[in-house]
């Protein structure tokens, strides 16, 4: 019984994930929420976002939430990546083990832009009126283990994004499962993320480049978009792990609904659990690709411990991202 109770949610996965690859053409500019798709983490980006295999902690809420099963008291995790153009995003999580009865937890991540100067065609120059972006998520996650080996999660979230006077407001679903194996440490991890209903940005808009919008200064409605569905099929495994060292690599399969599949890879390196080093690469990335990373954990007192994490990635004609995040595990 435990074991078909552990295939199913895995199958369910992989017809998902299955159903949507094989696409020749990149459908990119068809979803919205592209804040949702922005990694939220320094491990994790550090590694190529190669995570869904490796994720654990509060920190997981954002790649797969079964990992969240892995908490064993609280855990608090904080993220801040500076992003092109002034943006700025912020990650929050926080996991509480209830024994028998699981993990619970909350999340959100938040962007945040400078002042913008709004701008018309009378007025190119700037109407002397400024306007910022604030999108969000915000998620509850319930994660918990089936048998010793096989842990699943589930977040329900409420997603908002705006833009000046137009918005919208909706929910979305991440789920995920987690297999560890006895076979030097082999994790195999699936989850699809943002997985909700498709919306439509309130009010309307003049077309410029439709003569009869724009000439009799009539409006159009918006039309609807899908959020950012991504399916993530992730393993990671321990080339080496003793007392003092661990080495361990993993390979991520990912498949957006608005993009072509994607594949990353990443290693990361660990000296006595204290002092962690990280590589990665994203494959068939719009814009560069390389991911590297640093991390140290240590104890403060009793069972109080502290992470911190810093990653650099590369973005191309984009320049660069940095991304610090910290732990508190208690």
């Amino acid at each position: 019984m435990k074991k078909t109770t552990c295939i199913i949610p895995l199958l369910i996965l992989l017809i998902l994930a299955g159903s949507g690859f094989g696409q020749s053409f990149a459908p990119v500019g068809t979803s919205v929420a592209q804040f949702l798709e922005v990694g939220t983490g320094a491990r994790a980006t550090g590694l190529g976002q190669a995570f869904t295999g490796m994720a654990t902690g509060a920190e997981a809420a954002f790649w797969n939430p079964a990992g969240m099963a892995d908490i064993s008291g609280h855990n608090f995790y904080s993220s801040y990546s500076t992003w092109p153009a002034d943006i700025s995003l912020m990650g929050l999580s926080y996991g509480l083990n209830l024994g028998s009865i699981g993990i619970i937890g909350i999340s959100g991540v938040y962007l945040m832009t400078d002042d913008m100067e709004i701008t018309t065609l009378n007025q190119p120059g700037g109407t002397g009126e400024y306007f910022n972006i604030a999108n969000f998520s915000m998620g509850l996650s319930y994660a918990r283990y089936l048998t010793d080996r096989f842990s699943v999660g589930v977040t329900g979230k409420v997603v908002y994004e705006k833009y000046l006077t137009n918005g919208y407001t909706t929910w979305a679903l991440d789920l995920g499962t987690m297999y560890h194996t006895d076979f030097h440490g082999l994790r195999l991890g699936m989850s699809i993320l943002h997985f909700g209903p498709e919306v439509s940005f309130s009010g309307s808009y003049i077309d410029f480049s439709d003569s009869k919008s724009y000439s009799v200064n009539k409006s159009k409605e918006f039309n609807t978009y899908s959020l950012p569905i991504n399916f993530r099929f992730g393993a990671a495994i321990d080339l080496l792990n003793n007392d003092q060292h661990r080495l361990t690599t993993a390979i991520d399969m990912v498949h957006p609904n608005n993009n072509l599949e994607q594949y990353n890879m990443g290693l990361e390196y660990g000296f006595n659990q204290m002092f962690f080093l990280r590589g990665g690469y994203q494959i068939e990335a719009d814009e560069g690709g390389l991911g590297l990373g640093l991390g140290v954990q240590t104890p403060v007192s009793g069972q109080l411990g502290l992470v911190f994490d810093y990653s650099y990635a590369d973005l191309g004609i984009l320049t660069s991202a940095h991304r610090f995040s910290l732990a508190v595990k208690y």
